[in-house]
């Protein structure tokens, strides 16, 4: 058979197709299988993944351990370890859970440990911590306030150290019951404190335990018996004080319930009303008041109710006998103790009284207003209610101006205020009262400032309006002035007794040592040595006498010769005798300001005076200077011989001034005393002034001494006027002397003078300012204060004299008036060139009339 071409060209394309067809169905077959591969390989694993990261983020998932093969065998480990990992993860939230609930029990257990703690320590009872074999572990601060230990002294230490040797047995006892575990509740013992003594306490003990339960120390509570004691003692002191007020009371205390019905009174209801206490307890208070003042009654028990503040009401009330009754009544309502609370006193007779009381009170205004003595009346609180016109003069407050203010601030000086203060409070609150009904000193002050010593008496008057102090000043400032003159005059007395009977032993012996000498001198007259050696004994022995002559003349038992002399006459002729003895470089100057100046006195002792006061002033000019001796009439008044222990009346003055080197103000009071001197060793027997003291006062004259340091002195010599000499004035004080109103600034830094100065420029009716010096009278100034006049000494301490302190107060002042004292003379003032010529100079002393005069001289220009 013969194939055709065309079949056999069909056959390799078909052959192809079927290749294509095959290799077509073996693909997709083998893409079929693949997926059904991976289907079965990554489902397991994708679910297995999702499980994973599901647990991974905290979310529950299930592991796939259904899964085959390996994948399985992974699924199966996963999910034990998730398991595991979910255990673990339990335990560890338990535990933390556990570490939490600990911490918070350990921060609850620190706070109240903190609690505890504070509260031990804030306690008022002692708590001590102790170990069972008695060692000190905690100690509070009350501890240490009771015990005196401080907490690091006390800690460690055994608990002997606060116990008596008698009670240490007591307290092992009682450790050994604690370690049994007994709580001792409240038992009384002895403790010793640091210093040693002993303090009765109350005492509660308790076990300590540890964490297991077990006593390991004990805690103890001390409470001080002492103040209890003491409380209760008070406490049992003043209810039977306030029992024995109540029973012995004058006035009628009552007291009653809300409903106005009597709960108690006191015994004297039968003394004011008739009635027994019986049988007013249980009524009411009406039943006892005059139906006329019955409701003014019960509204103001009312207002009490309402907190109305008690007052004072005037009540009538009935006796058991019909009579009428006035009482006055202080009530208060206490809502603690529902009770009102009264205090009635018996004014039936005050009232009658009251006329006597006024005329009485009348009596005793007369005679407060014409005592010498400064009146004051204050209240309790010091506010001055009276002030009489020698108050006024006293203290220099008008009473318009005293009264309403407080008396201790206004005239008690500064330092003494709060002794006053405290004095006052003390008798307010316990009628501890020093001062009353006794006279006692006390430091006052004035209106310008000027501290003085008073003498006060005090007495206190009970009113219904309070208490009244009445006080009487008295000034002292003479008086002590006074006193301190006479102990100066009996100290110079004395010593000058002790001087002369000493001068009269000593002239004994040199007229026994003189009549020897002049026997030894015959008999050793032929041997040149020993008459040498006797000659100088006697040359000793004159020397004693003429020291023995001093003595006495301070004695004032010297053999005087007094005669009419005429001082200027002798003046002229000392002199003399003193230009060749003071060298060239002194001046000597006399000033006369009378033609006639007669006294009587020894002559020779006078010249022996004025060359022993001219030889220290020669000493006091070692490179020369002045000396200016001045004679006058001079009258003593009685205010000046009152501080200055002399007769007052008319005198012929000797004024021996220097410009030398002057005195310390500290040497001033002791110049006149025999044996002192400042010249040195060898330079000066300390007799020369106490010889001149004594000449003076023996010739019944006076002698005053004037001196600043760097300043020179003057010594004023007064003795008795011959019937010939020339009286200055009459001494008779005229009748009116003029004063004024102005201020005057008060400047000189005497304080006894300047207390002087300021006494008569106020009774003068001058307002006054006082300065002690300069500085302080500048300061014065400067603060605005207005004068009219200046009053200065011219000499002063201080960097600025008298003059210069005017100088520089016309400045600013050029109109200012000025008036100088001094105690230096007017002659050695202005010849020692610190006052120009023409000035208003006030020579010390003066009298009131001479200061009055000067005054208004001043003022009116």
């Amino acid at each position: 058979m013969t194939i055709p071409p065309a079949v056999f060209g069909r056959v390799p394309a078909a052959i192809q197709k079927t290749s294509l067809l095959v290799g077509l169905l073996a693909v997709l077959a083998a893409a079929s299988l693949a997926v059904l591969l991976a289907r079965s390989l990554t489902r397991p694993i994708g679910r297995l993944t999702a499980a994973v990261e599901a647990i991974g983020s905290g979310r529950p998932a299930d592991i796939p351990v259904d899964a085959s093969g390996e994948t399985g065998v992974l699924a199966r480990a996963f999910a034990h370890m998730v398991e595991e990992m979910k255990a673990k993860t339990s335990a560890l939230e338990h535990e933390v859970e556990e570490r939490r609930r600990t911490e918070a029990v350990r921060d609850q257990l620190a706070v109240r440990e903190s609690l505890f703690s504070a509260a031990v320590q804030s306690s008022d009872d002692s708590i001590v911590l102790q170990t069972l074999d008695g060692i000190i572990i905690g100690w509070n601060a009350a501890a240490e306030r009771l015990y005196g230990y401080s907490a690091e002294e006390a800690i460690g230490q055994p608990t002997s150290i606060l116990l008596p040797p008698d009670r240490r047995e007591e307290g092992k006892d009682y450790l050994r019951r604690i370690a049994r575990g007994e709580r001792i509740e409240h038992f009384e013992t002895v403790r010793l404190r640091k210093d040693g003594s002993p303090v009765e306490i109350s005492v509660s003990l308790s076990p300590i335990r540890g964490p297991s339960g077990e006593i390991i120390g004990a805690s103890g509570s001390a409470r001080s018996l002492t103040e209890a004691r003491r409380t209760e003692r008070a406490l049992q002191q003043q209810l039977e004080e306030r029992r024995q007020l109540f029973d012995a009371s004058q006035d009628l205390i009552m007291i009653m319930d809300s409903q106005g019905h009597i709960a108690q009174i006191s015994p004297s209801c039968e003394a004011i009303l008739g009635y027994r206490p019986d049988d007013m307890i249980g009524y009411s208070g009406a039943d006892f008041i005059h139906p006329a003042h019955l409701e003014q009654s019960r509204e103001e028990m009312r207002a009490l109710r309402r907190g109305g503040h008690p007052k004072l009401a005037d009540t009538r009330c009935l006796h058991r006998d019909g009579r009428e009754i006035w009482l006055s009544w202080l009530g208060n309502w206490s809502d603690q103790a529902k009770r009102y609370f009264f205090v009635g006193r018996d004014m039936t007779e005050a009232r009658l009284a009251e006329e006597s009381l006024r005329e009485s009170e009348q009596l005793a205004r007369n005679i407060v207003e014409t005592a010498l003595d400064a009146f004051v009346q204050t209240d309790d609180r010091s506010i001055i209610l009276n002030w009489s016109s020698r108050a006024e003069e006293l203290f220099g407050w008008r009473r318009d101006e005293a009264l309403g203010r407080n008396a201790i601030d206004l005239i008690v000086a500064t330092g003494e205020r709060e002794r006053v203060k405290a004095g006052l409070a003390r008798f307010l609150d316990s009628g501890d009262g020093q001062t009353l009904n006794r006279r006692r000193e006390l430091v006052c002050c004035r209106r310008d400032g000027k501290e003085f010593k008073a003498e006060l008496s005090v007495t206190a008057l009970k009113r219904r309006e309070g208490i009244l102090f009445n006080v009487f000043y008295r000034d002292l400032t003479d008086k002590i002035a006074s006193e301190e003159r006479i102990r100066h005059a009996e100290k110079m007395e004395a010593v000058g007794q002790l001087t002369g009977g000493v001068a009269h032993d000593f002239n004994n012996i040199l007229t026994v040592i003189t009549g020897t000498i002049e026997i030894l001198s015959d008999a050793v007259a032929k041997e040149p040595e020993l008459a040498a050696i006797t000659r100088m004994i006697d040359e000793a022995a004159g020397r004693g006498a003429e020291l023995t002559q001093h003595l006495l003349a301070f004695a004032r038992k010297q053999p005087l010769q007094p005669r009419e002399v005429d001082i200027n006459s002798l003046i002229v002729d000392t002199a003399k005798l003193l230009r060749p003895t003071l060298g060239e470089q002194i001046q000597i100057e006399s000033v006369f300001e009378e033609e006639s100046c007669v006294a009587i006195v020894d002559p020779n002792q006078l010249t022996t005076a004025i060359l022993n006061l001219a030889l220290n002033a020669r000493d006091a000019m070692p490179g020369g200077g002045k000396l200016i001796v001045e004679t006058g009439a001079a009258y003593l008044d009685e205010v000046y011989a009152s501080v200055n222990d002399v007769r007052p009346g008319h005198y012929v003055l000797i004024a021996v001034s220097d410009t030398g080197t002057g005195i310390p103000s500290n040497m001033l009071t002791r110049v006149f005393d025999p044996f002192f001197t400042s010249k040195g060793p060898g330079k000066g027997t300390g007799l020369g002034l106490s010889m001149v003291y004594g000449f003076i006062k023996q010739s019944a004259g006076h002698i005053k001494i004037y001196s600043e340091e760097g300043h020179g002195t003057t010594i004023k010599m007064y003795l008795p006027p011959g019937k010939t000499a020339t009286a200055v004035g009459d001494g008779v004080i005229p009748a009116t002397i003029e004063g004024g109103h102005e201020t005057i600034l008060v400047v000189e830094d005497d304080r006894l003078v300047r207390d002087y100065v300021l006494a008569q420029l106020h009774a003068l009716g001058y307002v006054t300012l006082q300065a002690a010096n300069a500085a302080e009278a500048l300061a014065i100034v400067a603060a605005g204060k207005p004068f009219d006049l200046l009053f200065t000494d011219v000499i002063m301490p201080g960097r600025m004299n008298g003059r210069q302190l005017a100088d520089e107060l016309m400045k600013t002042r050029p109109d200012l008036r000025v008036v100088y004292t001094s105690g230096y003379t007017e002659n050695a003032i202005i010849h020692h060139g610190r006052l120009d010529s023409g000035v208003l100079l006030l020579a010390k002393p003066y009298r009131k009339s001479d200061l009055a005069r000067i005054i208004r001289k001043a003022l009116l220009g």
